[in-house]
């Protein structure tokens, strides 16, 4: 009976042991679940938005199709904000899960935290595969929605800035009297390659990429100037060409003003995306050179019909020169937007690191 009553100690002994085990494991899990809860906390910029997280692409393209909106609540009240996700992906490339939330949404938001759910649909080769991707979204009590003022009158220093005109507009690049004025004048712009296949992937009526007023589109496979290169052999414009204008260029100082006609927009509707970029002007001015575009935008990119120096231009090692010396081409001169071009995209390509915005060709012949 000892021996019994002893194996059956034993035995209790080893399942309380066993659970104690068990227990340390939950909670450690839990802590460790609760750590990572945190850390998935995604901070809200200034004009909104947050990435919710990533959806992956295996072997073959992907099209992927989300709401249009899903509801946040946030301090016991229901928002709905903007899902923003491409509509179609490289293969092994990762699509990022946004959304947008509205003004009154980010001033309930100024310091607390909601949940974000948003249900892609993903199909390639004939297959589909839902992924749900979850994250919480956070806000400093500090912070402002954009335009709604607050401590200083305006919104958070450290937030991105939103879509919004500057004040005034760029000079015209002085012409010295010792310019000529050129002829054979060709200018070509090859914007941010990411920018060109998100605006593609709209499906509205009128959606894409659409150049007009005489200026045309080249398609191809890939970027002839990417800044984030994909294998998507979707042919898309990634080239505008624009026609001309009386353009000049200075032998002595080496400066040029190459103008351009016509314009190009992005339109993505589901988006409220619909920007115009008109009238090129490439200025070639040692490291001050830079391109200027007129832009005109509604819905969620308004711009007031309005000049804005768009990105900085990269002119080391260039023009080449032809062999009789007549024609000079700056080919794929790379840019960087300005703090002004920054604005132009409501702040979501920005320095130092991710405000490359593809390159401008131009050439011309000497009288």
């Amino acid at each position: 009976m000892m021996r019994r009553l002893a194996g059956r100690g034993l035995t209790v002994r080893a399942l309380v042991v066993r659970a104690q085990v068990i227990l340390a494991v939950v909670g450690l899990a839990l802590l460790c679940a609760g750590l990572a809860g945190a850390a998935k906390a995604r901070s809200v910029a200034g004009n909104g938005v947050a990435k919710v997280g990533e959806v992956p692409c295996g072997a073959a393209p992907c099209t992927l199709r989300a709401p249009s909106r899903v509801r946040v609540g946030i301090g016991g009240e229901g928002f709905r904000a903007q899902v923003v996700v491409p509509r179609r992906i490289a293969p092994h490339a990762r699509a990022a899960v946004r959304v947008k939330l509205g003004a009154k949404a980010l001033k309930e938001l100024a310091g607390a935290t909601a949940q974000v759910k948003v249900r892609v649909v993903v199909r390639a080769a004939g297959k589909k595969k839902v992924s749900v991707v979850s994250s919480k979204i956070t806000r400093p009590a500090s912070s402002t929605a954009p335009g709604t003022g607050g401590g200083g009158g305006g919104p958070s220093p450290s937030a991105p800035p939103a879509s919004a005109p500057i004040e005034g507009e760029p000079p015209v690049l002085a012409r010295p009297a010792t310019a000529v004025t050129v002829s054979g004048v060709q200018l070509s712009w090859m914007p941010r390659d990411s920018w060109i296949r998100y605006v593609s992937s709209a499906i509205g009526a009128n959606d894409g990429v659409v150049p007009g007023a005489e200026a045309t589109g080249v398609q191809s496979t890939a970027s002839p100037c990417a800044d984030r290169p994909s294998s998507a052999n979707v042919p898309l414009t990634y080239t505008v060409n624009f026609p001309a204008k009386e353009s000049w260029y200075d032998p002595l100082s080496g400066e040029a003003g190459i103008y351009g006609t016509g314009n190009v927009a992005f339109r993505y509707t589901a988006h409220a995306i619909n920007l115009t970029a008109a009238e090129p002007e490439v200025e070639i001015n040692g490291a001050s050179s830079r391109a200027i575009f007129r832009f005109s935008g509604s819905g969620g990119t308004p711009y007031p019909n309005q000049r804005v120096a768009l990105e900085t231009l990269e002119t080391a090692g260039r023009p080449t020169v032809s062999p009789d010396g007549k024609t000079l081409t700056y080919n794929l001169m790379r840019g960087r937007l300005t703090p002004d071009g920054e604005k132009v995209f409501a702040g979501f390509y920005t320095a130092p690191s991710d405000n490359e915005f593809g390159c401008l060709s131009a050439s011309f012949t000497l009288p």
